[in-house]
C-alpha cells in the first residue's frame, strides 16, 4: 500500500532543516500595561515582557528592540550575556518576581533594578567597563553585596532595600567616586562600620530608614560630603548630639521614629543644617544649651511629650519654621517660643481649653508625671556617665602607651 503522505512530510522536513533560524525563533512581544505604577507620565513607555519560562538553551529567543525592558515572572536558569545581547537597544532593565540561578549584568545598561526575585547570583564582570548610573537590589540579596561592585565606577545612585544585611562595612563601596545617593532602608542593619580610609568623595545622601541601629556609627564625621542623613525608625535610645560634629555640609537630619533621650555634653556644631526632624521620638525634655545651628530653617518636634524646650536658642528668629503640634506644652513656655519663631500647624489641634498659635497647651500647673520624668533623668545620667567612662578609658589607654614608651626608653638607657 502506497503512503500518499510520505512525499509532503519529507519536503516539510527538508524545508525546516534549511530554513533561516530567524523564521524558527520565538519572538517575545511587549505587553501593554499603561496603568502600571512604573509607567511615568510623559516618560517613554516600558516594554513589559511577562509570564515567560525559558529552557536552559535559549539561543532562538528574540527580544523587542526597545530602550526600556521590564521582565516580570520571567524564569530562566541563566540570564546570560547571549540573552542580554539580544536586547539590542536596552539601556534600562527592570527584573521583578523572576526566578534565575544567575543574572549577568550588561555593561551597556545605564539603569538596572532587581526586586522581589529569587536570584542566586548577580554577576558583575571584573573586566568590563560599565556605564551603569543607577542600580537597585530590593528583596533579592541576603547577607552581602554582589562581588566586583566597585566595577560600577560611574554609578551615582545605589539602592539596596528589604534585605538582611545585619552588619554593613562601607569599605565594600570604596572607589565608587561618583556615588551620590546610598539607600540602605529596611535592611535590618544592626551595625554600620565606617572604615578609617573611605573614598566616597561625592556621597551626598545616606538613607537608613527602618533598620536595627541602636547607636550612631562610629566615625560618622568621615562622611564629610554628606548633605542628607535619614535615620528614621531605628532603635536608637540614647543620643549624644555632638556625635554629628564634623558633618559640616549636612543640610537635613531626620531622627524621627527613634525613642530618644538626647544628651548634649559638648557643643553641637552643624553650620549647614537647614532641616531637623524629631517627630514621634517620645521626647519628654530637650535641652539645647550648646546647640549651634546658624542655618536652621525648619525644626519639627511633632508628636512628642514636650512641656518645654530648655535653652531654646536665642539665635532662632522668625525665619525658622517650628512645628510643635502633638506635645504637652506649658502655655507660657510655648508663647515665649511663638514670639520668636514662625509656628506651623500641620493639622488643627483638637479642641482644648488653652491654645497658643492654635496649639493646645496647659494653662495651669503642669503635671507631666514626676515619676516618669525622674526615671528619664536617671537613665540619661547613666548614659552620660557611660560616655564619660568611654572617654576616660580612651584617655587611660593613651596614657598607658605613653608610659610604656617612657619605660622602654629608660630600659634602653
Amino acid at each position: 500500500m502506497v503512503n500518499h503522505w510520505a512525499g509532503p512530510m519529507l519536503l516539510v522536513t527538508i524545508l525546516a532543516s534549511i530554513a533561516p533560524r530567524e523564521l524558527l525563533a520565538r519572538n517575545l512581544t511587549c505587553t501593554e500595561h499603561p496603568e502600571a505604577f512604573w509607567q511615568e507620565d510623559g516618560a517613554e513607555s516600558w516594554c513589559l515582557i511577562e509570564d515567560v519560562d525559558l529552557e536552559e538553551s535559549s539561543e532562538d529567543i528574540n527580544f523587542p528592540d526597545h530602550p526600556k525592558i521590564f521582565l516580570r515572572n520571567f524564569h530562566v536558569s541563566y540570564l546570560s550575556p547571549t540573552l542580554l545581547f539580544k536586547m539590542k537597544g536596552a539601556k534600562h532593565l527592570t527584573v521583578e518576581s523572576c526566578k534565575m540561578t544567575k543574572l549577568f549584568m550588561s555593561p551597556k545598561l545605564t539603569s538596572m533594578e532587581i526586586k522581589n526575585s529569587d536570584i542566586a547570583e548577580v554577576i558583575i564582570d571584573k573586566d568590563s567597563n560599565y556605564e551603569l548610573l543607577n542600580f537597585s537590589l530590593e528583596g533579592v540579596y541576603r547577607k552581602t553585596f554582589p562581588n566586583n561592585l566597585i566595577r560600577l565606577s560611574h554609578m551615582e545612585e545605589l539602592t539596596i532595600r528589604h534585605n538582611d544585611l545585619n552588619t554593613l562595612i562601607l569599605r565594600q563601596l570604596n572607589g565608587l567616586v561618583k556615588l551620590k545617593i546610598l539607600d540602605l532602608s529596611y535592611d535590618r542593619i544592626e551595625q554600620l562600620v565606617i572604615p578609617e580610609v573611605l573614598h566616597l568623595p561625592n556621597l551626598k545622601e545616606l538613607i537608613l530608614v527602618e533598620n536595627k541601629l541602636q547607636k550612631l556609627p562610629l566615625h560618622l564625621h568621615r562622611l564629610k560630603t554628606l548633605e542628607h542623613l535619614n535615620l528614621h525608625s531605628n532603635e536608637i535610645a540614647f543620643l549624644e548630639m555632638s556625635k554629628f560634629n564634623g558633618l559640616t555640609n549636612l543640610k537635613k537630619l531626620v531622627l524621627s521614629g527613634n525613642k530618644l533621650q538626647i544628651s548634649t555634653m559638648e557643643s553641637v556644631i552643624l553650620p549647614s543644617l537647614e532641616k531637623l526632624e524629631l517627630m514621634s521620638c517620645g521626647l519628654r525634655e530637650l535641652d539645647m544649651l550648646y546647640w549651634r545651628l546658624p542655618a536652621l530653617k525648619y525644626f519639627n518636634v511633632f508628636d512628642n511629650s514636650l512641656v518645654s524646650i530648655t535653652n531654646f536658642p536665642e539665635s532662632f528668629t522668625k525665619e525658622l519654621v517650628f512645628v510643635p503640634v502633638g506635645n504637652r506644652w506649658s502655655c507660657s513656655k510655648l508663647e515665649a517660643i511663638s514670639n520668636r519663631v514662625t509656628i506651623k500647624v500641620k493639622e488643627r489641634d483638637h479642641y482644648c481649653e488653652h491654645k497658643v498659635a492654635d496649639i493646645c497647651c496647659n494653662g495651669g500647673n503642669v503635671d507631666f508625671n514626676l515619676v516618669d520624668t525622674l526615671d528619664q533623668k536617671v537613665q540619661l545620667l547613666k548614659f552620660q556617665n557611660s560616655i564619660l567612662y568611654e572617654k576616660l578609658a580612651a584617655t587611660n589607654e593613651k596614657l598607658e602607651k605613653v608610659i610604656g614608651v617612657v619605660d622602654l626608653r629608660a630600659v634602653r638607657k
